[in-house]
C-alpha cells in the first residue's frame, strides 16, 4: 500500500464509520479501491459544503479531466481516481454525472417535490452506486438499477440525518410539498414552534418511508454480488439504515442535530443486520434467476438524460 493509498484509507475510516467498518470484510485490494473511490467522492462533495471562491472552477477542472482522461489531471485525487477507473473499469460517465450534480448543489438549495428529491439523490449518490458496482464484483449490467437504488436510499437517510446542518446553509432537502423551508426553520428555532415541529416530523417520516422502498430494492439486488462482498455492502447499508431508524425513534430531538450511532448502537444494528442477512440469503437470493427491478422506482428519473442512467 502506498502512502497515498494509506491516506485514502485513513480518510475513509475517519469520515465514514459505518461503511468503513463493514468494508474491513472486503479483500485488502478491494478495501483500498473503495477507500480511493470514497476519497474522490468526498473531495468533490466538500466543494459543495464550502463557501470559498473558486469552487465552481475546481469542479469544472475535475469534470474536464474526467472527459479527457489522457490530459493532465486537475489534482492528485482526480489523477488517482482516473487510475482506479482504468484499473477497475469504473464508468466515467457516472463520475461526470456526479460532478454535475454536486456542481448544481453548491450554495442554497430548495427541493420542491419528492420526485425532485429522488433525482437529487440519484445525482449525488445513485451515481456513486454505479461507480461502486465494479468494485464489489456486480458486473452484470442488470445489477445497475439496484446499485442506483442503494445510493438513493443512503442519500435519503443523509437528508433526514442532516436537516439542521443543511438548514444552517440554507439547503432544504425535505420537499417543500411536505414542509416549507420557513416551517423547518421554525421547527429548529429555540424555542421551537410546535406546529412546525409536527409538520417537519411528518416530512421526515415521508422521506424515511421513501428510503425504505429503495433499501428494499437494493436488498434484492444483492443477488448479483458474490457472497463475500455481498455481506459487506449489506452490512454497510444496514448500519446506515439504522441511522434513519434512530432519527425517527428519537424525534424531534434527533433531526434537530446531526445523528450518528454510538458503539453500542452500531453493535446492535450490526446484529440485527446479520439476522436480516441470513433471512435474505434463504429467500431473496436463493433463486436461480436474478430479481426483476421495479421500474416505478426510477419513474422520477425519467427527465434525467445520459448514459449514467441505465
Amino acid at each position: 500500500m502506498t502512502a497515498f493509498d494509506a491516506s485514502a484509507r485513513a480518510l475513509f475510516i475517519q469520515k465514514s464509520r459505518s461503511f468503513s467498518l463493514a468494508a474491513r470484510l472486503f479483500a485488502p485490494a478491494d478495501q483500498d479501491a473503495v477507500a480511493r473511490l470514497y476519497r474522490f467522492c468526498r473531495t468533490i462533495d466538500d466543494f459543495a459544503d464550502q463557501t470559498l471562491s473558486g469552487e465552481a472552477d475546481q469542479l469544472a477542472r475535475v469534470r474536464a479531466s474526467l472527459l479527457d482522461p489522457g490530459s493532465p489531471a486537475a489534482d492528485p485525487v482526480t489523477a488517482d481516481f482516473l487510475a482506479l477507473a482504468a484499473e477497475r473499469d469504473l464508468p466515467l460517465d457516472a463520475a461526470v454525472a456526479l460532478v454535475d450534480a454536486i456542481s448544481a448543489d453548491c450554495g442554497p438549495r430548495r427541493i420542491e417535490s419528492p420526485d425532485e428529491l429522488v433525482r437529487f439523490a440519484h445525482g449525488v449518490a445513485g451515481t456513486v452506486g454505479l461507480l461502486l458496482q465494479p468494485l464489489v464484483g456486480a458486473t452484470d449490467p442488470r445489477a445497475a438499477p439496484f446499485a442506483i437504488d442503494l445510493g438513493i436510499a443512503l442519500q435519503l437517510t443523509n437528508v433526514v440525518r442532516d436537516v439542521s446542518e443543511d438548514a444552517a446553509r440554507q439547503r432544504y432537502y425535505l420537499p417543500a410539498k411536505w414542509v416549507s423551508p420557513a416551517a423547518i426553520d421554525a421547527a429548529l428555532a429555540v424555542p421551537a414552534d410546535p406546529v412546525a415541529l409536527e409538520v417537519t416530523d411528518q416530512a421526515v417520516r415521508h422521506v424515511l418511508d421513501l428510503a425504505e422502498d429503495y433499501y428494499q430494492s437494493a436488498r434484492a439486488g444483492h443477488w448479483f454480488i458474490s457472497p463475500r462482498n455481498r455481506r459487506v455492502t449489506y452490512l454497510a447499508a444496514g448500519l446506515y439504515e439504522a441511522i434513519g431508524h434512530r432519527v425517527w425513534r428519537e424525534r424531534p430531538a434527533a433531526w434537530r442535530r446531526r445523528v450518528s450511532l454510538s458503539p453500542a448502537q452500531l453493535a446492535a444494528a450490526a446484529a440485527g443486520t446479520a439476522v436480516s442477512y441470513i433471512r435474505a440469503r434463504r429467500t431473496l437470493w436463493n433463486q436461480p434467476n436474478p430479481p426483476s427491478h421495479d421500474s416505478s422506482l426510477h419513474r422520477p428519473l425519467a427527465p434525467v438524460a445520459g448514459p449514467a442512467l441505465p
